[in-house]
């Protein structure tokens, strides 16, 4: 939990006022939603990387957890993150990097799996929404997965 309040803090991100859909009664509050913004964020920079490899099982996890990610929100969806340098989301720097490196394009998609999971395992301690914990806890079978396979297991 101390990580995920950690990055909201650095993004200097006030957590949004209560709406009508997130009252105490039904658990989505200012945790669940400024958690599925930072993972909108991070996963739609982080296929800006993927993009460059050749996993289309990266790509399409990215994808489904988009698609469950934005189901969740309740409200339109504004990117609070963009231009940011967080852990697991990859700045636009180290994509143009890894567009013309391939070592480079290896180390940031390991840097986008390890961070993001680290990410991940914090927002499993302080979410309490059902849904929302269901999809952190789906992000965190693709991460660590992936990981297994970037290490040729």
């Amino acid at each position: 939990m101390l990580l995920l309040a950690g990055l909201l803090a650095a993004c200097q991100q006030a957590p949004p006022l209560p709406s009508p859909s997130s009252t105490p009664e039904n658990g989505y509050g200012a945790t669940e939603r400024a958690f599925v913004e930072l993972a909108i964020a991070t996963d739609e920079q982080a296929l800006k990387l993927l993009d460059l490899t050749d996993s289309a099982e990266l790509r399409e996890n990215r994808n489904i957890e988009l698609t469950e990610l934005r189901k969740l929100l309740d409200a339109p969806y504004v990117n609070n993150h963009a231009g940011h340098d967080m852990p697991g989301m990859p700045t636009d720097a180290e994509i143009q990097l890894a567009s013309t490196n391939p070592d480079a394009l290896k180390q940031f998609v390991r840097a986008h799996l390890t961070e993001s999971l680290e990410v991940l395992k914090s927002a499993g301690s302080a979410i309490t929404h059902p849904p929302t914990a269901e999809v952190v806890k789906l992000m965190e079978r693709h991460r660590t997965a992936e990981l297994v396979g970037q290490d040729g297991g």
